[in-house]
This record gives C-alpha cells, structure tokens and sequence, in this order.
C-alpha cells in the first residue's frame, strides 16, 4: 500500500510518501508544495491544489492521510485559513477518487512514540528509525507529513479502518476511530 502523508499550510505544505507491505516501510519521496507568497487567497490555493494533483499523478498513492486542524481560541484567523489549505488538498486527492483519512497530530504522536504529549524532536526520531533514514528529512513539513504516513500504517496495520467502496457511482469514504 502506497500512503500519503500531507502537512497542510498556506506557507510550505508538506508531503511524503511511503510503501507499506504490512510488515515493512519504505520511503518513496517527500517534499513541498510551496505556493508563491505574494499571491492572493485563491491563486495559494490553486497552486496548493495543482501541485498536489502533479504529486499523485507520479507517485499514485493509495490513500492521503492529512493531519486534522489544531485551533488556539487565540488564533481562530490561522484556524480558517489552514482550514483553506487543507480544504483544496482533500479536493485534490477526491478529484482523483483516492481515499482521505484524517489524524489529529497526538494520534499521530501515539502511533508513533506511544505519548500522545511527545515532543517534535520524539516524533522526529522516529521517523528516522522506522524509515531507517540516516538523518532526519528536511524541512520539517516533511517530517510531520512522513510521520502522518507511518501513522496510518500503523493504526492500519492494528486496528480495522473501514476502506472507501463505491455506492451509486460515488466515493465514500470510511470511518476511523484514533
């Protein structure tokens, strides 16, 4: 199973990819997005959304893990716009019918230390270890997104998720509980 891992922002969205055959893990790529900075709203979004289509055109992967959004009642504007960026992602990958899951960022840190307190620097080294990188990938949007994809293997791998399946010629796709 082919798994992308998507750390969304209007700035440097984050993606990596890796194969999981239910027992292994390997890295496939990881990268940004990066739209231009001094465009509008929607031109981010459009490239945000033209980018990643360019992505799972070449690496067809079979599901999209984004991280879900984390809001500070003291900063509800970066709530919204995250919520755009993540928005024209998920657009992306059902335009191309692949499956989305979604993970809040301490599932993803239980998955992968155990704690769903661990710092960046925990969640980071694991990364490195289960991918058995020689150093950690950079920069960190891809680390946070390759950390998502591993996530998902391995609640995957533990715990039943119900796949996306066709009804009426249109995607649904299942529930998870993390």
């Amino acid at each position: 199973m082919r798994i992308l891992g998507l750390d969304p922002s209007l700035h440097t969205t984050g993606y990596g990819v890796i194969e999981f055959n239910g027992t292994h893990l390997r890295l496939i790529e990881g990268g940004v997005i990066v739209p231009s900075r001094r465009a509008g709203l929607s031109q981010r979004l459009g490239d945000l959304q033209r980018g990643l289509d360019e992505v799972l055109a070449q690496l067809r992967p079979d599901v999209v893990v984004v991280e879900e959004i984390f809001s500070r009642t003291a900063y509800p504007r970066t709530a919204i716009l995250m919520a755009h960026a993540r928005g024209a992602l998920v657009c992306a990958a059902a335009v191309r019918d692949v499956p989305v899951f979604d993970y809040s960022a301490t599932a993803v840190k239980r998955a992968l230390v155990g704690n769903g307190l661990a710092s960046k620097e925990q969640v980071a080294s694991m990364v490195v270890q289960a991918l058995r990188l020689r150093k950690r990938p950079s920069p960190a949007d891809v680390t946070d997104a390759l950390a998502l994809a591993i996530a998902h293997a391995r609640r995957r791998n533990g715990r039943t998720i119900l796949a996306a399946t066709r009804r009426n010629g249109r995607i649904t796709h299942g529930e998870q509980t993390v």
